[in-house]
């Protein structure tokens, strides 16, 4: 038995053994829906473009996530859990953040919240509340989902006049992911104690599927905000050689 109530089944169905895996796409009505009013509103109220084209592209891996067979390998390996919220939210939300003005919203804000989101949906309680209810699922995935694509916006926006919080924010994000990797990756034993049984048939053990899972974290979510950071200290210092005194280089062209 997984969940409290024997007769529930998961959003993504229960947890598929390897030689069943590649048959089990989820093509929920409801979530057919909800990709397609997602795709309707980028059609009708996104000009042609690059903001549109990157939002498609975002709503495009972001169908991948939950209608290809990784959504059913999610429910039986955590780390392919985390590697589904480690692309819709490195990944997908930069892309969908580009159809949306961040300017009203504070990069350190911003930050803070997803920040928070991140860590709440990957502690055990909550996590285990995700597996036994789809209200649960996809108030995490949209909470995720949702706080990433405002961060990213707020970043997006904001990267040309207020560099400065935008590097500081990214510090924080990039921080709080390294320190949750690690405490998965050194943890004695295992955080979700749902996998102790789906494991095994991909020959792993949960605790091994937990330390995979902080390392896919930890070096997917470096490699991302290293390049972040970069990019943001290099607007830094243009921004204090445009303000020193010294006239600003013409960049119309």
């Amino acid at each position: 038995m997984f969940t409290a109530d024997p007769d529930y089944v998961p959003f993504c169905g229960m947890p598929p053994v390897p030689a069943e895996l590649m048959a089990r796409w989820t093509l929920d009505p409801f979530l057919l829906a909800g990709l397609a009013a997602a795709w309707a509103f980028g059609f009708w109220r996104l000009a042609k473009g690059p903001r549109r084209t990157s939002y498609f592209a975002g709503l495009a891996i972001t169908a991948i996530m939950f209608v290809s067979p990784l959504c059913a390998l999610s429910m039986a390996l955590f780390s392919a859990r985390v590697g589904q919220h480690l692309v819709l939210t490195l990944i997908a939300a930069p892309l969908l953040a580009r159809a949306f003005n961040g300017r009203r919203v504070s990069p350190m804000a911003a930050a803070i919240v997803f920040s928070g989101f991140f860590w709440f949906w990957h502690l055990p309680t909550p996590y285990q509340a995700t597996l036994e209810s789809d209200w649960t699922y996809w108030a995490m995935h949209l909470s995720l989902l949702g706080a990433a694509v405002a961060y990213w916006a707020a970043i997006i926006t904001q990267m040309e006049p207020r560099p400065l919080q935008s590097f500081l924010s990214a510090i924080v994000v990039g921080t709080q992911m390294s320190v949750l990797s690690a405490l998965l990756v050194f943890s004695g034993e295992p955080w979700h104690l749902w996998h102790e049984a789906t494991t095994p048939p991909y020959g792993l053990t949960a605790l091994t599927d937990q330390a995979l899972a902080g390392g896919m974290m930890w070096v997917f979510g470096a490699a991302v905000f290293v390049a972040a950071i970069g990019l943001l200290i290099v607007r830094v210092l243009v921004q204090a050689e445009d303000g020193d005194g010294r006239p600003a280089p013409n960049r119309a062209g």
